[in-house]
Formats: C-alpha cells, structure tokens, sequence
C-alpha cells in the first residue's frame, strides 16, 4: 500500500485559490486526485487542509482529507511535517502503508504508466526515496560583476553538452521510516526516475502558467488516462 497525499492548504498570493482554480476542465487538485485513484486500490489517497472550500472540493473529486492544523498551513510550513502529520492520522486510522507519495497539486500532468513505472522502481530497488528529475542539455555559466563566465566552451552545440538533472517537483516517493522515524522526504538514497517533457513543464504557480499548462495539456492528454 502506498499513501498518497495531495497538500493543498488555502491562502495562495500569486495565483488567489490556485489549488481549486479551474484546469482542463477540473479543479487544479483534481488532477492529482484522480491520477492517484486511476493508480488502483493499492493507493490511498488524501488531502491535506486547512481550508473548508477546498476540503469540500477535494471530497467531492475523491479523496479523504486530513484536517491541517493552523500551525502547519503558513507560508513557510515544512513540507515534511505535513506530511507526517497526514501519515500519522492515516496510521490512526489503522492502514499501514510502505511508501508515501507526495503529489504537489502544481504538477497536474502525470501519465498514469510512468506512475506506475516510478512506484515500480521505489518498492524493487534499495532506496530510501525516489525523487522525480529532469534531464536538460543547457549551456550554463555564471554571472560576476555583471559578466558572463560559461561553464563550456563558447559554440559547443547544447546537444554535445553533459546533460544536467534538476528536481521538478513533479512527484516524490519516500519510505514510511525514512518520513516517519527520521523525519526526511528523501533520506540519503534518492532514486533519480527521469521524466518525460512536456509532463514535467507544467507547474501552476502564476496565471500564465494556467495559459501555458493548458496549451501542452491539449497535446498530451490522450497519454494521461484519467
């Protein structure tokens, strides 16, 4: 069994109601719930809130929610204690999970094979976490005093560059005592599962971001099955 949690508190400056605004057809949080539901009865999902508005839209797309105290709702509330505290109720409830799997809201397009394929790796290869990446073959540098110092040689083609990985946020699989008895979203073994673009280009943060998200949600949505 794997916990599944959306957080979602209330309270968004840039984009006003963003886990609830409308995407694709859904509220922004639907998007994670369903693809966690899509994923089967070994999933369980829930989502974390403080905010009776997006407590009612979240039951109503199919999920259970935890109560988020006021405490853990601020702006700079850590990430790992949410989802202790939503690991712990869920615990209360007597289910007893292996891994926990944080789905940012922000990140709505998640094609429900590759899912499978990340839970897949994260429950058969030794690890203590599994963290989503992007590849990116970019010519990067560094600016001092207003100068540009590249980090390659001036004309390499991008594709002859090493390739470089970043952290999407687009999921993140941890271990039930990684999370829960050394309070760590990763531990030290991170498994790196690659994403494919343009499913790891979409984080609705700002209103153009709802713009952009939409135009790559048209091309790709036959591959999301949900």
């Amino acid at each position: 069994m794997i916990l599944a949690v959306v957080p979602a508190r209330g309270g968004s400056k840039r984009l006003p109601c963003k886990n609830i605004v409308p995407f694709g057809g859904r509220p922004l949080l639907g998007w994670s719930v369903a693809m966690a539901n899509a994923l089967g009865s070994d999933i369980h999902c829930v989502v974390s809130t403080e905010d009776a508005q997006i407590a009612a839209v979240s039951r109503a797309a199919g999920a259970e929610v935890v109560d988020r105290p006021a405490a853990l709702s601020g702006d700079d509330s850590s990430p790992i204690d949410v989802l202790v505290h939503a690991a712990a109720h869920v615990r209360g409830e007597g289910l007893e999970f292996e891994g926990v799997m944080l789905l940012q809201p922000t990140n709505p397009l998640r094609p429900v094979d590759m899912v499978r394929r990340a839970i897949g790796r994260f429950l058969k290869e030794p690890c203590e976490s599994l963290m989503a990446v992007s590849r990116r073959q970019l010519k990067f540098g560094k600016v001092k005093d207003g100068y540009f110092v590249p980090d390659y040689e001036v004309g390499t083609q991008s594709r002859r560059t090493d390739p470089v990985f970043h952290e999407n946020g687009w999921l993140y699989l941890t271990k039930t005592a990684t999370l829960m008895d050394h309070h760590s979203l990763t531990g030290d073994r991170i498994l790196a599962f690659e994403t494919e673009r343009p499913f790891d280009e979409v984080d609705i943060d700002e209103p153009v971001d709802l713009v952009v998200g939409e135009a790559i949600l048209a091309a790709v949505r036959h591959r999301i099955h949900y």
